[in-house]
């Protein structure tokens, strides 16, 4: 019987420059108080290059590609923006903004200081290996908050009186945490992948027992029968890590990798808890890179997130057909996020709509700006908002959870490779086409007004 199957554990923490905490900084944001006098200024950028290479030309034939630790501190090409349409797009918008409030005055001074911290930020602080950033700055207010992703947002200047967090809430609700166990017979790693970027790990590597030897060895049978007993007790002690790491970092997707001999005993070796957090088995070698670990198991926790999306979406007609836990169409759901109802608000990725506010009360309405004012206040105080960031407001600050449903298939960034791929593309899927039959926006409430 083998007692000693593992030689050693080692937990590991990666240090990133990129975000991975986005519900953090989503809850930082939205504590900032609306700013109607001088507006707040969002930025989101797809920081893609052209290429495949962020933040440096191709490496020449026979050197090695640089490490994200060395592309930081490697000097940049002064082309390097040039190659960035990101870049180019929000020159022009910011340029469009300081001229629009110009020459003079509070929101003039503010925007053009927010422009050169901007510019200052992404020539020479942003980390080349992001794929992805959101900036939101009022230089009136003394804010400047920038958020480094590994993956891309679309491409967005706003102003306003509220932060515009609708994009960072898509990235938060599109990629939640997974794990990642890749393993053979003699090494195993666990791996906690959120946005992109991998940050914890977990690595086991087993003892060489038995070995062979050439002389007095053991027969081939008996060889045969200790090494099975010995990936037995390797994969009860692999499976046993997995369990408290998953239950100590509450991750609630694990996606099996390796070969067929150690997930065979991995699977007579889960807690149930842990095999009902599986989403996909794949067949990798131990030796996969993190580039290429992520590039198999994305698509998989994509795929179970569009599954999540059409479970939410399903609760939420539910919940609207029983009467008193569901609201659809945004005038509904904006007075039961007023009121503190709500416990999920389910929105369409292309929802969009305009409101207005009037933040010393606090109210909300949709549309047009009304003509009297319904809390008999100032009507000079009334100003318009976009309506889908006005409701991801009001999501975060009463503690509501947000599903972001997408309207096509692929996974935000990626290209139709195929007539099949792209008719897909241009299709809606079905959660966003029921969610539209309820105005494009839904939530399930705590409690109906009738309880409170």
């Amino acid at each position: 019987m083998v007692t000693n199957s593992t030689k050693s554990i080692r937990q590991i923490t990666e240090d990133s420059p990129l975000e991975t905490d986005v519900q953090a900084v989503l809850e930082r944001l939205a504590a900032i108080s609306p700013t109607p006098a001088v507006p707040i200024l969002t930025v989101t950028l797809d920081w893609r290059p052209e290429g495949t290479h962020p933040g440096s030309a191709p490496p020449d034939d026979g050197e090695p590609e640089l490490k994200r630790s060395q592309r930081r501190n490697a000097p940049q090409p002064e082309t390097d923006t040039v190659r960035r349409p990101a870049r180019v797009v929000l020159d022009q918008e910011l340029k469009r903004l300081v001229d629009a409030h110009g020459p003079r005055g509070d929101i003039f001074e503010s925007v053009r200081a927010d422009v050169e911290r901007i510019s200052r930020y992404l020539d020479q602080e942003l980390d080349p290996s992001a794929h992805g950033v959101v900036i939101v700055a009022c230089s009136a207010q003394g804010m400047f908050e920038a958020v480094p992703l590994a993956l891309p947002v679309a491409t967005s200047i706003k102003l306003g009186a509220l932060p515009a967090l609708s994009e960072l809430a898509r990235v938060e609700d599109d990629y939640p945490t997974y794990a990642v166990l890749l393993a053979d017979q003699h090494d195993a790693t666990l791996s906690f992948v959120t946005h992109a970027t991998t940050h914890e790990r977990v690595e086991l590597q087993s003892t060489d027992y038995p070995r062979r030897q050439q002389q007095g060895g053991w027969s081939q049978r008996r060889f045969q029968a200790r090494a099975e007993e010995r990936v037995e007790a390797f994969a009860r002690d692999i499976a046993e890590e997995t369990r408290k790491a998953l239950d100590g970092l509450r991750v609630d997707m694990l996606i099996l990798a390796g070969d067929e001999v150690i997930t065979s005993a991995l699977d007579a070796s889960f807690h149930q808890t842990v095999k009902d957090r599986i989403i996909g088995t794949l067949r990798l070698d131990i030796r996969t890179g993190e580039p290429e670990l992520l590039e198999a198991t994305l698509p998989v926790a994509a795929q179970a997130a569009r599954e999540r999306e059409a479970a939410s979406v399903q609760r939420l007609r539910d919940a609207i057909g029983a009467g008193e836990y569901g609201a659809g169409g945004a005038e509904d759901v904006l007075a039961a996020l007023q009121a503190g109802q709500v416990e999920n608000l389910v929105m369409a990725d292309d929802f969009q709509g305009m409101g207005w506010a009037d933040f010393a009360f606090p109210v909300y309405g949709v549309g047009d700006r009304p003509a009297t004012h319904p809390l008999g206040g100032d009507c000079a105080d009334i100003v318009a908002v976009n309506l889908r960031e006005a409701l991801t407001y009001l999501a975060l600050t009463t503690g509501a959870k947000i599903d972001i449903i997408h309207s096509a298939a692929p996974v935000p960034g990626d290209e139709p490779e195929s007539d099949a791929e792209r008719d897909l593309v241009e299709s809606r899927l079905p959660p966003a086409s029921a969610l539209d039959e309820l105005g494009g926006v839904g939530a399930v409430l705590r409690f109906s007004m009738d309880q409170e």
